[in-house]
């Protein structure tokens, strides 16, 4: 890619290799189109927001599980599905206020084992109509991408997910509702059999079905009671996946 042009064109420095399937269905009115093409993804942003590159610590036995789980807040708890966590930054806003982060990019990030710690993450947040996560750009990921948790009526737009193990959006406890998720884009990169991430799944987080091989999603709910507007998924196992039955269908409350 050498530039862009009006009207969204894309100017390539030569012959594309390989032929890429582009139509658009149109809904029964005429007026509005299901796209079905390649898609070209910005993962670059001026605002960065990076860390020191993963590394693995050693689980311990002496910290507390969060309630019906066996992964613990406080740090990297000892199970029977894990016995070292990866380690890399979160990002919170939690329990009051607002939040909004627009046309960033958050990388190496994600604590797998360690519950709540994540990429991007509203937390708590109750009715938040003016809370924002908007263009943002989230790769190289442990331990899903954006999560939504105990947040109503806030918005996910325009973001861009590459690279994350386990689910690329999660919602996480059941009772979030009308939250906005609108034209997200989410990426695994790998196919399901890769030796090194196998097709973005990870174990060892405190749901196997969302970011497992039993389930992994590119969009994961407990609560559908939520706008999905034009989001697209590409390689993970599940393209979006709503299971209402997580956690003994009690969801987790918040």
């Amino acid at each position: 890619i050498i530039g862009f042009g009006l009207n969204n064109e894309v100017h390539l420095n030569g012959s594309a290799n390989e032929h890429h399937m582009a139509e658009a269905v149109l809904n029964p009115n005429g007026d509005k189109a299901a796209l079905r093409s390649a898609e070209v993804v910005n993962l670059t942003r001026n605002v960065v927001v990076t860390g020191d590159d993963f590394r693995h610590v050693q689980c311990r036995n002496d910290l507390p599980p969060s309630p019906g789980v066996d992964t613990s807040t406080k740090g990297c708890r000892c199970a029977g599905s894990r016995t070292k966590c990866t380690m890399g930054l979160h990002t919170i806003h939690s329990r009051g206020g607002i939040s909004r982060i627009q046309h960033a990019r958050v990388e190496k990030c994600g604590q797998r084992g360690v519950e709540g710690k994540y990429c991007m993450h509203f937390h708590l947040m109750e009715s938040c109509p003016e809370c924002l996560f908007k263009g943002n750009a989230v790769e190289y990921g442990h331990q899903r991408g954006i999560i939504v948790h105990g947040t109503h009526l806030s918005t996910l737009e325009d973001n861009v997910i590459n690279d994350v193990r386990g689910a690329g959006v999660y919602i996480e406890d059941g009772n979030e509702m009308y939250n906005n998720l609108k034209f997200n884009v989410i990426v695994c990169p790998w196919r399901r059999h890769d030796p090194n991430k196998y097709g973005c799944t990870i174990p060892g987080t405190d749901n196997h079905e969302a970011d497992t091989s039993v389930n992994q999603a590119g969009i994961f709910a407990i609560s559908a009671v939520n706008n999905w507007i034009g989001n697209r998924a590409a390689g993970s196992y599940n393209g979006m996946f709503i299971d209402p039955d997580a956690f003994g269908a009690q969801g987790r409350g918040a």
